[in-house]
């Protein structure tokens, strides 16, 4: 449920063209069959750390990672996210005295991180969830916290008056984060690099399936769509991006038409390994006969009606001959052919 959550989260609300550098954390109550406290960080989409109370220290999750940085880096977010998890065990029981919950599973969590954009503008956020809902967020800007639920305007209160804690949390948004995601994009350029989708577009036999596939690439965000004359067909079915074993991705998109619709009908993609949006268009002609093997079979049909009719005539005139000659013998004939990190609070 966690994992599902996390990838959730993580796939929504990132631009095709940016990189960006993303860290969740979790905590849950005790006895639910999980760490009670467990971090991941993500630049772009590849998880970089991972952290539980189990294991209790941060470790690499990517090769390059672990070279870029040394044991002094390691240690120094082992502590801060040990810290981090005492803050998060006293949050959630905070949390249920505010929401009135005497025991079941909660989980307190928080996303925080930023992004640059191609544009070369960047944005920051942090914002924090109770069981799967918004609790509270960071406006950086105004340095105030919002909520949407009553019970969280006790929190708003008490850490909107904590503007030394809100200056260094925007300051660590705006540069520091923008600082650690450049040098983190640059340690892992290679493994990092976009990888442009194969994409074809096909119809069943029947001509009622339409199948736009794009595979083979990285990273995951992609956007695709199935138009007929150039609108959006909404009644497309997909089972997702779902990954390649060599770490690329793939992602089918279908829709049901009539056989017989005369509509322009194309699929278009977008990427990030893309220069331009990718738009193929069916051809009416794919699931039809070629007209050149048609003309070979209208030959053969004719050449073969000659030959039946000349040897119907020959037969008729070697009978006249056979009554007078019944000496006569044909000859026997043989014809054989061949054949693709940052800093939290109490709420």
């Amino acid at each position: 449920m966690l994992h599902l959550l996390l990838l959730a989260l993580l796939c929504g609300g990132v631009s095709a063209g940016s990189h960006s550098l993303r860290y969740f954390y979790t905590g849950v109550t005790p006895e639910s069959g999980v760490p009670e406290f467990m971090t991941a960080g993500f630049v772009d989409e590849e998880q970089i750390t991972y952290y539980s109370s189990v294991v209790g220290r941060d470790k690499p999750r990517q090769q390059w990672m672990a070279e870029s940085q040394g044991p002094d880096y390691w240690e120094q977010q082992t502590q801060i996210l040990q810290g981090h998890e005492q803050t998060f065990k006293s949050n959630i029981q905070i949390a249920m005295k505010r929401t009135n919950q005497t025991g079941g599973i909660h989980t307190f969590q928080r996303m925080y991180g930023c992004e640059i954009l191609d544009d070369g503008t960047t944005t920051g956020f942090d914002q924090f969830g109770w069981d799967g809902s918004d609790f509270i967020s960071f406006k950086k800007d105004e340095m105030v916290w919002v909520t949407p639920v009553p019970w969280g305007q006790i929190t708003k209160a008490k850490w909107d008056r904590d503007m030394a804690w809100n200056q260094g949390n925007k300051g660590y948004l705006e540069q520091i984060c923008i600082e650690w995601l450049k040098k983190y994009v640059k340690a892992g350029e290679s493994n990092l690099k976009p990888n442009p989708p194969e994409v074809s577009f096909t119809a069943s036999k029947d001509g009622r399936r339409l199948s736009c596939v794009a595979t083979g690439f990285y990273p995951q965000s992609i956007d695709v769509t199935i138009l007929r004359d150039g609108r959006t067909l909404e009644e497309t079915h997909s089972q997702g991006i779902l990954p390649n074993h060599e770490n690329t991705y793939q992602q089918t998109r279908t829709v049901m038409v009539e056989p017989t619709d005369q509509a322009k009908l194309s699929c278009r993609v977008e990427h990030r390994g893309l220069l331009e949006p990718l738009v193929l268009f069916l051809d009416s002609k794919s699931n039809s006969t070629p007209i050149w093997i048609i003309a070979v079979i209208v030959v053969l049909v004719i050449l073969v009606s000659v030959i039946i009719a000349v040897g119907v005539a020959y037969k008729k005139k070697a009978g006249c001959f056979s009554a007078g000659n019944k000496g006569y013998n044909p000859t026997k004939t043989s014809d054989k052919g061949e054949s693709s990190s940052n800093s939290s609070a109490t709420a």
